[in-house]
């Protein structure tokens, strides 16, 4: 009786190994299926562009940045542009890619006029006009404080797969 139940005890032994070797053959299979076919793949970020304006008029020299906010859909770094002449921002991602992360955001605006002391005139020459060995003059932000944190401003937007164009108009 002994000997039937060591046979038992090996045989069922050898079975369990059968199917623990099963097992792991199978989840390796599957991990290899899900890393070739795009499972741990990083969605691309969307191209944005668009226009700032304020009271009609394009507004340059401003800093536009898109937070995400903490959602799982919008997971990932913040994204930035600065206006030209014409108010025309492209969103860049801090390695320098174009785009930006896909999912809700609040955008932060911020005059760089205020903290580098140049100012476009309208006929698109910088004004410093400064004494000689004079600080520059402390200028007044263009735009609204509120639009300057992300915790005051009013602007959310939503960046969805692709190119969009998110146009802003401040009063």
């Amino acid at each position: 009786m002994n000997d039937s139940l060591q046979r038992c005890q090996n045989g069922c032994s050898r079975s369990r190994m059968n199917h623990v070797r099963h097992v792991a053959l199978r989840s390796w299979l599957l991990f290899a299926f899900l890393v070739l076919f795009g499972c741990g793949q990083d969605v691309p970020p969307a191209t944005v562009e668009g226009t700032l304006r304020m009271n009609g008029k394009p507004v340059d020299n401003c800093l536009i940045t898109f937070l995400p906010e903490s959602a799982p859909e919008a997971v990932g770094p913040h994204s930035t542009g600065v206006t030209d002449q014409r108010g025309y921002y492209r969103l860049r991602l801090p390695d320098q890619r174009e785009g930006a992360v896909l999912g809700w955001h609040r955008v932060v605006v911020q005059d760089l006029s205020v903290s580098t002391g140049v100012r476009r005139r309208d006929h698109g020459t910088i004004d410093q006009e400064t004494a000689e060995g004079a600080p520059p003059p402390i200028r007044q932000s263009r735009v609204p404080p509120s639009y300057g944190t992300a915790q005051t401003t009013p602007l959310r937007e939503e960046i969805k797969t692709g190119s969009q164009v998110i146009d802003f108009t401040i009063p």
